[in-house]
């Protein structure tokens, strides 16, 4: 056996244990395991072969497991060591590292139970289970766990054992109808999954799970210790919250119950191939503070198992007239019954009075969640039921209960087939705890979920929808009007979208009237928006004679999954609380700190449907006007360009603004997004000018924005749209609110074409810029090279513009390959003019032996950091060698020529003079 000195024995014990405390530690108390006995590994895993550690002691995988990207990302796996020797195996003897496609190899790190384990007994086969942190990569297929041992030979002291690739058919889930034995802390369960269900209501889906709990331990469960995810086909995680029924659930030892949870997910989420991920909080503290006052901890997820849930169809809560409806809670099955129902009418309101059956049809008393009622109109109105009725009820096996529900309803409203609503909400989550058997809760308590338990329907009749480009006439309190909807705009706005509704309001009276201030709201499937409405006035003037119209931009945002295929445009007038005047004429939106809306006195009400949004579609290469009073201006793209760097792309469009007023003006304030054709949107820095301009004045505006590299630009278009702000037109010192009148503008990418001959005219728009000569010179024996060029810089000055944001890079490759470069901004660096001179010096103690070549001059245009090539031209070295005096000499030498004084600059690829011209230079023949 050889032998290794005394310090290779001391460092491989410190490589070993800088191998542990380089890691963060995780807290001792919490063990996540699954139990020896019934440890869990798929036939994928079962296919990879053993590794051999050393001789007799060999390890396998047999279970992996990944928490999804928004619960940590963590990924553990499970060693599965067999000793066969008849000594203890140390597991500090081998180590090992989990690599991914887009990570390097990262040490795992044994769970808090285990990471005292350090031997593995003689004779015996021992699981120990890791953790390492995936970061941004969620994704198990490809990746490795390789395994490593002590090589004092080798430059890192470790040599590669072995390597497990997971198959790419491996899935941590368990498979549909199993259960899984799992140990969390001190307890001991088994859990299976037994019934999804999945239900829609309020443009979500509503996710309703029911997990089999059995207590294997010798002590009480009060509250389960993990968090439970309902994860999609994408590994898009959705943490569910136990359900009212589970609120205070207790399983006591060797008892089996079902566990309710419940979740909102969205709409357009795709149901199948769904699964349920469990995982439990542990605390991971950063060793390199142990020891100080300020010591670190944090917690993070550790996935405890996976099951696979069956396919699951949207279940519908309808409940036909005068049918019963069962409904399951706590296992026990409840029938419930909307018997009857009568109206009577109050002046101005409908009063309902219904009949409610509920009876427990199961052998168990039951105590039902509280339930909240309410009456949803056709309009989108809810009304709710204040009862004490369904709080708190209680019912024996087969005991019927009749509950009578009450409410009242605007006669004005549709009063047939309302929707009696029975509602559920979900437990709350506590506050926070942390105890050896139960992992810590969220840091902020959970907001309950509402859950749809049950529909009963009443007969009704749908509210007529008014269509665009037809009036519709109403009267109120200021006169009689007709109103038409003109256009209406849906457009990306951040992680929202901006609806945009024009209307024209036509005075249909036979007299003046002054319009009031207006407030209100556009309601999206009859849910109020949580913001006021921005209400912009194409003319300031309130007052509307006879006959006359005005134009209104009614301007909202909703959340970008909305269906928007009803809307509900409400305004009525404002109540300025500092001076109660409902008529001022100084704004055209509701100001939050000063006004009200008067609710008791509508102005408009408006109900639309199916109107599709109109976003012109501007042609490449053509343009596009603006005709808001002020802003007259012609739009058309200059050009557009990407900037591809290695980690994203720079979209990069110049607009030419023209203005078509008739006196000086402000041009209008752009807002821009990037829409590619798989309708994804980006939002776009907008510069421009905030100069005034005369008539026919001309702004470039440049637009920008950075792209993934993975996105296909060849489809890109840019939306533009005049910015507002808090109900009136941006100017240049505020920051837009939002944008109107948007048009999708067609754009034609190009690609700056590389010069040959940089002393051709390269464009930087509005500027142009040439190398009109260079050249560099080496004596011999010295270690830098003399470059001096001349150049050519002038700019078109018939446009405003904003902050310039380009650099000119000036780049020079010498004959080595060294590159040294300089960056030059316009107006700073870079001087107008022509024939400027420039010189730099290159530095390398390889020119010490070089004698001339070329070198290369290479100039780029800069943005935000990524660049394109605009030209590339090689330049030959003028070489100068010393001179050997072989004649006796003279009292006065003759001066050599001072290398450090550059050459006359010349034009490239200009001819060298003959040697015996010029004995004092030699030309390297690379320069010819």
């Amino acid at each position: 056996m050889k032998k290794y000195p005394a310090y290779l024995v001391v460092l491989a014990g410190m490589v070993a244990l800088s191998q542990t405390i380089n890691n963060p530690v995780l807290a001792a108390p919490t063990h996540l395991t699954t139990t020896q006995s019934t440890t869990f590994t798929s036939a994928s895993l079962k296919a990879l072969s053993s590794i051999s550690l050393q001789s007799g002691v060999s390890v396998k995988v047999t279970d992996i497991q990944l928490a999804s990207k928004n619960t940590g990302n963590i990924l553990t796996y499970t060693l599965s060591y067999t000793n066969q020797t008849s000594s203890p195996y140390k597991l500090m003897n081998s180590f090992s590292r989990v690599k991914t496609t887009h990570t390097s190899p990262v040490k795992g790190i044994p769970i808090p139970d285990q990471k005292d384990q350090v031997t593995i007994s003689p004779k015996s086969t021992q699981a120990i289970t890791y953790y390492v942190d995936m970061k941004k990569d969620n994704t198990l297929a490809s990746s490795q766990i390789i395994m490593y041992g002590w090589d004092f030979n080798s430059s890192n002291y470790e040599k590669k054992l072995g390597t497990f690739t997971i198959p790419s058919t491996y899935s941590p889930a368990i498979a549909q109808g199993k259960s899984k034995k799992v140990t969390i802390g001190n307890l001991l369960l088994n859990l299976k999954p037994q019934q999804l269900q999945i239900v829609r209501f309020n443009n979500k889906l509503y996710a309703r799970l029911a997990l089999q709990v059995t207590n294997l331990s010798t002590e009480g469960l009060d509250r389960p210790p993990y968090h439970t995810y309902l994860q999609s086909s994408n590994r898009s995680n959705f943490e569910m919250q136990l359900d009212y029924a589970s609120r205070d659930i207790s399983i006591q030892p060797g008892d089996t119950k079902s566990v309710g949870y419940i979740v909102a997910i969205p709409a357009y989420l795709n149901t199948t191939n769904m699964s349920l991920q469990i995982t439990s909080n542990t605390a991971q503290t950063d060793p390199k503070s142990e020891t100080s006052t300020t010591s670190t901890t944090t917690d993070i997820e550790l996935p405890i198992v996976a099951f696979k849930l069956p396919k699951v169809s949207p279940s519908s809560l309808t409940v036909p007239v005068s049918a019963s409806r069962k409904i399951t809670v706590d296992g026990i099955t409840i029938e419930t019954q909307l018997k009857k129902a009568t109206i009577s009418t109050s002046g101005d309101k409908a009063v309902w009075t219904m009949q409610f059956r509920v009876k427990n049809i199961g052998n168990q008393a039951i105590l039902l969640p509280t339930y909240e009622a309410s009456i949803k109109t056709i309009e989108g109105y809810t009304f709710p039921i204040n009862t004490k009725a369904l709080t708190n009820l209680a019912l024996k096996p087969l005991q019927e209960k009749q509950i009578q529900l009450s409410a009242e309803i605007p006669a004005q409203l549709k009063q047939q087939q309302l929707l009696l609503q029975l509602l559920e909400s979900s437990a709350p989550t506590p506050s926070n705890t942390t105890t050896n058997t139960q992992v810590s809760d969220r840091t902020q308590e959970s907001s309950p979920i509402i859950l749809p338990t049950a529909f009963y329907m009443i007969p009704y009749s749908q509210e007529q929808n008014q269509s665009a480009q037809t009036e519709y006439t109403f009267d109120n309190n200021v006169g009689s009007f007709g109103v038409t909807l003109e256009s209406f705009q849906r457009m990306p706005w951040a992680a929202e979208d901006i609806v945009v509704a024009k209307i024209r309001l036509r005075n249909a009276g036979t007299s003046s009237v002054t319009l009031p201030t207006l407030g209100g709201s556009i309601k999206a499937q009859n849910n109020r928006i949580s913001s006021p409405v921005q209400i912009i006035a194409e003319q300031a003037d309130n007052s509307l004679d006879a006959g006359q119209s005005k134009v209104y931009y009614l301007v909202s945002h909703f959340s970008a999954d909305l269906d928007l295929s009803q809307l509900k445009i409400e305004l009525y007038p404002t109540v300025d609380t500092a001076n109660n005047d409902t008529n001022s004429t100084t704004t055209n939106i509701t100001n939050p700190n000063t006004n009200s809306l008067d609710s008791d006195n509508p102005f408009l009400s408006l109900q639309v449907g199916q109107i599709n949004s109109n976003i012109a579609k501007i042609a490449p290469g053509a343009s596009f006007h603006i005709q808001t009073t002020g802003k007259k201006a012609e739009i058309k793209e200059r050009r557009t360009m990407m900037y591809e760097g290695a980690s994203q792309k720079i979209a990069y469009t110049e607009l030419e603004m023209k203005s078509e007023e008739k006196r000086t003006s402000t041009p209008a304030r752009l807002v821009a997004y990037y829409k590619t054709p798989n309708n994804e949107y980006y939002e776009a820095t907008v510069n421009q000018s905030d100069k005034s301009v005369g008539p026919d004045g001309k702004n470039l505006i440049t637009v920008w924005s950075k792209l993934p590299t993975s996105i296909n630009t060849s489809g890109l278009t840019l939306y533009l749209g005049e910015a507002i702000n808090d109900g009136k037109l941006s100017t240049a010192t505020t920051t837009p609110t939002g944008y109107i009148n948007a048009v999708e503008l067609g754009l034609n990418k190009q690609t700056p074409p590389v010069v040959a001959s940089v002393s051709s005219e390269m464009e930087l728009f509005p500027y142009r810029f040439a190398i009109t000569g260079a050249t560099g010179s080496l004596a011999e024996g010295q270690e830098s090279i003399a470059l001096n060029m001349t150049y050519n810089f002038s700019k078109d000055n018939t446009y405003n513009m904003g902050t310039y944001g380009h650099n000119l890079i000036i780049q020079w490759v010498d004959p080595s390959g060294q590159m040294q470069e300089k960056t030059m901004v316009p107006g700073t660096d870079l001087t107008l003019g022509k024939s400027v001179p420039y010189s730099t010096t290159l530095n390398s103690n390889v020119y010490k032996t070089m004698k001339g070549g070329r070198f290369l001059i290479n100039v780029y245009d800069e943005f935000e950091g990524e660049r394109i090539l605009l030209g590339t031209q090689s330049y030959r070295i003028d070489y100068t060698a010393n001179i050997v005096n072989t004649q006796p000499s003279s009292p006065v030498d003759n001066p050599t020529t001072n290398p450090s004084v550059p050459p006359t600059t010349s034009p490239p690829d200009s001819s060298d003079p003959s040697p015996s011209t010029k004995p004092n230079q030699s030309t390297d023949p690379s320069a010819k």
